[in-house]
């Protein structure tokens, strides 16, 4: 879990707090369900591809290296 903290103009603030009271909500509870929102909305966005079934057997024998310590890996700097 991260602290978020943003500074609002007066405007910005009395325009959150207007929407979320009509939705029951404060505004520090709305602005986290506006983030939310925008960050599911661009997960649908995102492109997705089926690995065919030598790239699925390829990625099973890694795991299987990785997991029984035949495989390395180093810190990215």
């Amino acid at each position: 879990m991260i602290k978020l903290q943003i500074t609002l103009t007066d405007e910005e603030n009395e325009l959150l707090a207007m929407r979320a009271t009509a939705l029951g909500y404060d505004v520090t509870k709305y602005a986290k369900f506006l983030l939310a929102r925008e960050a599911i909305d661009h997960l649908k966005e995102i492109p997705t591809f089926e690995a065919s079934s030598s790239m699925e057997k390829a990625i099973k024998e890694a795991r299987h290296a990785y997991k029984t310590g035949k495989l390395k890996s180093w810190p990215v700097k």
